[in-house]
């Protein structure tokens, strides 16, 4: 689901120039009638407007993703942002200062 996701937004949804979202992992329920979607968006600054950008594409990215699913229910995507890059680039700076102190 991942990969179908992130081949709708990439062709299908014009994100705004100003940042850069990619898919970065999705957990969907066990009924499959929800799935957690998450995005990073580059610069990290912009993580809010591009989270808000995939709110408000949720229904056009949902009725892409519809013909491609071969699951009795669609799932309702809800976007989360994934802030695992951050948090890691964050670490590698401590340590880089830590190193240089």
């Amino acid at each position: 689901m991942q990969q179908m996701i992130a081949e709708i937004v990439s062709q299908k949804i014009e994100v705004p120039f100003e940042y850069f979202i990619t898919i970065t992992k999705v957990d969907c329920a066990p009924d499959v009638k929800t799935a957690k979607v998450f995005i990073s968006v580059l610069p990290f600054n912009q993580a809010e407007e591009g989270q808000k950008f995939m709110r408000r594409q949720r229904a056009e990215i949902q009725r892409q993703l519809a013909p491609k699913m071969k699951t009795k229910f669609l799932p309702i995507l809800n976007f989360f942002i994934d802030d695992s890059n951050e948090v890691a680039n964050n670490i590698y700076s401590q340590l880089d200062a830590l190193e240089q102190a």
